[in-house]
């Protein structure tokens, strides 16, 4: 029979075993909340709920779009309002989420997600990443910050051919702009320079 081997301090999302268990379990209950609050915010921007969005930033909050960073809990639901106005039903899909604890009570974690938007010329599709901090305050874990990095932004109909193309992201009333994925990666530059070597 093989041991089970301990996973590596360096492995993403590992714990550490050589913690006592109350920190063990304490944890997980950290991640299984900050995995709730992702989930939650998908929720309260579909729903259109802006006192709970409201509730899930910190006073000193920044989130950063397309548009650029906005800081503040009360600017940050005004961008949020402006934004949701461009389209009728969403729908937030969160896929994945990696946390790395940084201290008792911050964090930081990298959220894919989808985002299918109803707009007026049809159906909106982006693909992103949210690139978070996170901050235990006296109500529990919050956003500090957000700040979204997208692979593509294009209508539905587009999007057959759209991930193969360049311009990526065609945002309605803007130019079309080159997406930030997977572009912007130093990985991904380091593949594309020795791929056509």
């Amino acid at each position: 029979m093989t041991a089970l081997s301990t996973p590596s301090p360096d492995t993403p999302g590992a714990i550490d075993m050589t913690t006592d268990l109350e920190t063990r379990i304490r944890r997980l209950e950290d991640r299984q909340a900050l995995s709730d609050l992702v989930a939650t915010y998908g929720r309260v921007v579909d729903d259109r709920d802006l006192d709970a969005l409201r509730g899930l930033f910190t006073e000193d909050a920044v989130f950063e779009s397309t548009v650029g960073p906005v800081t503040g809990r009360d600017e940050v639901v005004d961008h949020y309002i402006e934004r949701m106005r461009m389209f009728d039903a969403s729908f937030h899909i969160p896929h994945s989420q990696t946390v790395e604890f940084t201290s008792d009570d911050t964090a930081s974690g990298i959220v894919t997600a989808h985002a299918e938007l109803g707009m007026p010329d049809g159906s909106f599709w982006v693909a992103l990443r949210y690139h978070d901090r996170y901050r235990r305050t006296d109500d529990g874990w919050r956003f500090h910050e957000r700040r979204v990095r997208q692979l593509y932004a294009m209508p539905l109909a587009e999007l057959a051919d759209g991930l193969s193309e360049g311009m990526r992201k065609r945002w309605p009333n803007t130019p079309r702009a080159e997406a930030e994925l997977p572009e912007a990666l130093d990985t991904w530059a380091a593949w594309t320079a020795g791929s056509t070597s």
